[in-house]
């Protein structure tokens, strides 16, 4: 029998759709060829779950998702159908939990969680629902605070960038160099023949030698100490309570002296008695200055009689 042409087209047409539609199901994990049960689960919030997500069972493969729907009679519920490839029992009140198999790619999968009833569901009943947050509750604090941490670091470094201009950097590497110079120049005091090697040899030979001289030193802080003793017990102290006393009188004999009182006083403030006594000092002066030139006008006796009236006249 010989085929016509159209229906060898459609013949390798229907063998193309059949193995673009196997291949499409192979490629989503799913074998056509292979009987499987479906089961149903409504969620609340999928968290991401895609068809083709997998169905784990102690984390075994044993399904995966087939399509995911909205409920049409409650719109605020997501239906979620998967099949199970596997010929696996479920008790009646298991529940199939949306996971994440990848905390970096956030990819959700299902777990199912069975339970311990001794009866069992039947393909196309709907399963309990519910989400295994895991350690997301504990990644997701970690994550926020890593990304604020992650913008504090690149705002400081945003500062420092604008901060550390050419001239600031200039500055930082001349001070570098410096550094570089002083740490050189300590290591060759700190050398051999370095004056900081020689300082402290020298330190060295000095607390050794306090160190010999210990005992001396000892002795001589004794002798110290029994001086001290002494001088406390000597009268030193009563000679500075009369070096005060006289102190104090003397202040108050300047107070009165200062305040015009007595002869000292009148002296020092009243300036009539200086310029009289001035006077008085500078007649004495002339008189002596007189006396001692005419004597004998002052003196009128002789020891060879009085005078005659020409040696008077002379």
């Amino acid at each position: 029998m010989k085929l016509s042409k159209e229906v060898k087209i459609a013949i390798i047409a229907l063998i193309t759709l059949v193995a673009l539609f196997w291949g499409l199901n192979f490629l989503k994990g799913i074998n056509i060829f292979k009987s499987v049960d479906e089961y149903y689960v409504a969620y609340d919030d999928i968290q991401g779950l895609i068809e083709s997500g997998v169905v784990y069972l102690n984390g075994y493969k044993v399904g995966s998702v087939r399509s995911i729907n909205f409920d049409k009679k409650n719109p605020g519920k997501i239906i979620v159908r998967f099949a199970l490839e596997e010929k696996v029992r479920i008790p009646v009140n298991s529940t199939a939990l949306i996971t994440s198999s990848s905390m970096i790619s956030e990819i959700k999968d299902i777990s199912l969680v069975l339970s311990d009833s001794s009866r069992y569901a039947l393909p196309g009943d709907t399963l309990l629902g519910g989400i295994d947050k895991g350690m997301s509750d504990f990644v997701e604090p970690v994550k926020y605070k890593a990304e604020n941490t992650l913008a504090s670091i690149d705002s400081v470094l945003v500062i420092i960038r604008s901060t550390l201009d050419q001239t600031t950097r200039s500055n930082i590497q001349h001070s570098i160099a410096n550094l570089e110079d002083i740490t050189s120049s300590l290591s060759g005091s700190l050398g051999a023949e370095g004056d900081l090697r020689e300082s402290l040899e020298n330190l060295e030979k000095i607390t050794s030698a306090l160190r010999n001289k210990s005992e001396e030193l000892s002795s001589m802080l004794v002798n110290f100490s029994a001086f001290s003793d002494s001088l406390v017990s000597s009268e030193i102290k009563s000679a500075i309570n009369n070096t005060n006393k006289t102190l104090a009188e003397t202040s108050v004999i300047l107070e009165k002296i200062n305040r015009g009182e007595g002869t000292a006083g009148m002296l020092v403030n009243n300036d009539t008695l200086y310029h009289n006594l001035k006077n008085a000092a500078a007649s004495l002066d002339i008189l002596l200055k007189d006396l001692n030139a005419h004597p004998k006008k002052y003196v009128h006796f002789s020891i060879f009689g009085r005078k005659n009236e020409s040696e008077k006249s002379e």
